[in-house]
């Protein structure tokens, strides 16, 4: 349980692919206006002319944006390794994201690269060192998972300012190391405080900590089993196409059946003579 506390449940997305990262400012991102319009507008032809435009003045978001749009064969011929070099010259030009994007190519060997543990550390280092945010959390997620007490003592360090300024998913990450650690440990307090970390987010529309506590809720195992909140909070987030959200509920919702089925053919105890 604490291997799959600290190893999952942790989604981070963007809702635009020009939106940009935590180093750039809002005054670079308005020069993406018209791009985002027509982009928006699924004028994609249009949207890759304008960002390529972008790009060659060296804008480093621009020629992320091309790798993104390459990548997806929108506007432009899909082609996966014309979209590796423009995020490799994105990332060259001290873009975080085009760096933290590499570092998940080589971690799961998309676009038709090899897997590459080396390259994965070496681009999600450099992300961090960029400033990327996203970075750090995975960095500290696999500190975590090393169960050496000067490893997660780092993780906390690099977490601790995120928290600060109320990042979500380093939030979550630190919330799920307490909860492991004070089960483990047989510490309430620490698994408590865990637990309401995670309430607050969750609380506050964070997806990935409702999917925690709805996992939770389903299992029992870390707090009494509640099945119907389980499958309450699997909806909602299945309406919002949360990645897993489906697939969570089927299995609850299985759950619920077989308990039923099994009360349904439990014989009935005669009432007491009075």
């Amino acid at each position: 349980m604490k291997k799959l506390l600290i190893a999952s449940l942790i989604a981070i997305s963007s809702s635009s692919i020009f939106a940009a990262d935590t180093t750039t400012s809002a005054a670079k991102n308005d020069v993406f206006k018209q791009a985002e319009q027509l982009y928006a507008a699924k004028n994609y032809p249009a949207a890759f002319q304008e960002v390529q435009r972008l790009a060659q003045t060296g804008n480093a978001q621009a020629i992320y944006n091309l790798g993104y749009m390459t990548q997806m064969g929108q506007g432009t011929a899909k082609d996966n390794a014309k979209a590796l070099k423009y995020y490799e010259d994105a990332s060259n030009k001290g873009y975080a994201h085009a760096s933290y994007t590499l570092a998940q190519i080589y971690e799961t060997g998309e676009l038709g690269v090899a897997k590459d543990s080396n390259k994965f550390s070496q681009y999600i280092q450099k992300a961090a060192a960029q400033g990327s945010d996203d970075a750090t959390v995975k960095i500290a997620t696999i500190l975590f998972a090393q169960k050496k007490p000067q490893s997660h003592q780092i993780a906390l360090q690099k977490l601790a300012p995120l928290i600060r300024k109320g990042n979500y998913p380093a939030i979550q990450v630190k919330a799920l190391y307490d909860i492991s650690q004070g089960v483990e440990n047989k510490n309430p307090l620490m698994k408590r405080q865990g637990i309401e970390a995670l309430q607050t987010i969750a609380q506050k529309g964070y997806a990935p900590a409702s999917m925690a506590l709805a996992t939770m809720m389903a299992n029992g195992n870390i707090i009494p089993q509640n099945l119907p909140q389980a499958k309450q909070i699997f909806t909602e987030l299945a309406k919002q196409n949360v990645p897993n959200a489906r697939e969570s509920l089927a299995s609850v919702e299985k759950i619920i059946a077989e308990k039923n089925k099994q009360a349904a053919a439990a014989p009935t105890q005669p009432a007491p003579k009075k």
